[in-house]
């Protein structure tokens, strides 16, 4: 047997036993009987001359050979759903799609009740899913299309591609009434308080913020680290303590705390948009990354 006699559901099923090593949850998966499955996974190993599945106890496992087929197998099919994509068309108000997308905790509170109301003003039936920021597994994401888009800072993947979506700045927040909220707001007053930082990676005390600070000779005091800005508005506002965020995110929490210029410079930084070439010419996928992008220069 070679392949002119097999098919494309042939190598979709082989992806399935693959992922699954189970014939029962590949068959759900592809809504098949369980027989039909088992008769796709006998002609399979005529075709590979290999078991490709082998018991283990009481569970199926890849054999070695199959394990070297499947990366290359789901690079091919991905290629292929993507090459029927590109012919297809798109009609927003019908689709039923879910629409994916990575960002951080910061992005993901500035955008996704924006995004919602945007995509469900034209897409009633479409879904969004937020996904977290994992820096490791971002590209995985992206690659294996269980992401559609990531908004993110500072990550360089080659492979991606990479639009810039929107600049941020920073600012300092502090509780309404605070001594400071009038009257100006010197380096040596701002060092002079407790501080709040975030620290993304965890348990950090020392950002862009005291770097800045250094390079003019002075020291601020870091009293708490937290891991998202999230948290920041919160504690700023029963609290003392001042925090450098994004404006973005302080112009959200305005009823609760004063935003104030910084007295001097830090640096701001920007948010990108990437995404998997082999979604480039996909139609819905370029319906919805121009959505997020347009949302994302507009606010």
């Amino acid at each position: 047997m070679d392949i002119k006699q097999g098919d494309i559901g042939l190598l979709m099923a082989l992806d399935a036993l693959l992922e699954h090593e189970s014939v029962s949850r590949a068959a759900d998966q592809l809504g098949i009987s369980q027989p039909a499955m088992s008769a796709q996974l006998k002609r399979l190993r005529s075709l590979f001359n290999d078991p490709l599945l082998t018991p283990s106890g009481r569970r199926l496992v890849a054999t070695s050979r199959a394990r070297a087929l499947q990366q290359d197998l789901r690079r091919h099919l991905q290629n292929l759903d993507a090459l029927v994509r590109e012919n297809e068309t798109f009609d927003p108000a019908v689709t039923r799609k879910t629409f994916r997308m990575i960002a951080t905790d910061y992005v993901h509170l500035i955008l996704a009740a924006r995004l919602e109301d945007r995509i469900s003003a034209v897409a009633p039936d479409a879904r969004l899913a937020f996904l977290p920021f994992e820096p490791r597994s971002m590209w995985e994401s992206l690659e294996g299309d269980t992401a559609d888009l990531a908004l993110v800072t500072g990550m360089d993947l080659p492979d991606a591609i990479s639009r810039p979506a929107m600049k941020e700045t920073f600012c300092v927040i502090m509780r309404r009434g605070h001594p400071l909220e009038d009257g100006e707001l010197t380096c040596a007053a701002f060092c002079a308080q407790r501080h709040i930082l975030i620290s993304p990676e965890g348990g950090g005390f020392v950002g862009a913020t005291d770097r800045a600070l250094a390079g003019l000779g002075m020291k601020r005091h870091v009293a708490v680290s937290l891991p998202s800005f999230l948290l920041a508005p919160g504690l700023v506002a029963a609290s003392d303590a001042l925090c450098v965020v994004p404006r973005r995110l302080a112009d959200l929490y305005r009823d609760s705390v004063v935003c104030r210029n910084l007295p001097f410079d830090v640096s701001g930084f920007e948010v990108d948009m990437l995404w998997h070439p082999r979604r480039q010419n996909d139609p819905a996928h370029i319906w919805f990354r121009g959505e997020a992008a347009s949302l994302a220069r507009a606010i």
